[in-house]
């Protein structure tokens, strides 16, 4: 959020004509839009991103396609450290529109990433770990 609080006029030059993919959190989204809901923030985004993605922290995402808003649903755990969550959670997003899956897909395994991620220290999961919510969630 300071990022667009101190660099509002930079971050809309960066944008200029558009973005394909737009990654913000709520507090990013509303800031940024000067509206009081990630709902809102979403609707004004549109007009200058193909796509979206809202982070919710514990209430999940919204990512809009292009087409269509979906909520992606988030997983309950015991939160102890978020460092690393939305760099976690983009990174598995775009590994999986990048392998051929829909929004929702990737939505849902980001989450699961970013979920599993919070519940230890530091910003990293092991190989394992990250196959295992593959498996979960894409099924390989």
């Amino acid at each position: 959020p300071a990022m667009v609080q101190f660099f509002k006029d930079g971050l809309s030059e960066m944008l200029g004509d558009g973005v394909d993919l737009l990654f913000c959190n709520d507090a990013e989204a509303t800031s940024y839009t000067d509206t009081d809901s990630p709902e809102a923030a979403l609707e004004k985004l549109k007009s200058v991103c193909r796509s979206a993605v809202i982070t919710l922290g514990a209430d999940g995402a919204l990512v809009w396609d292009g087409e269509h808003t979906h909520s992606i649903a988030p997983l309950p755990v015991k939160a102890i450290d978020s460092n690393g969550a939305g760099d976690m959670f983009a990174g598995a997003f775009l590994y999986a529109i990048t392998h051929g899956h829909d929004f929702v897909t990737a939505g849902n395994l980001a989450a699961a990433a970013a979920a599993r991620l919070v519940t230890e220290f530091g910003p990293r999961l092991s190989a394992e770990t990250h196959q295992q919510i593959r498996q979960d969630i894409l099924g390989k």
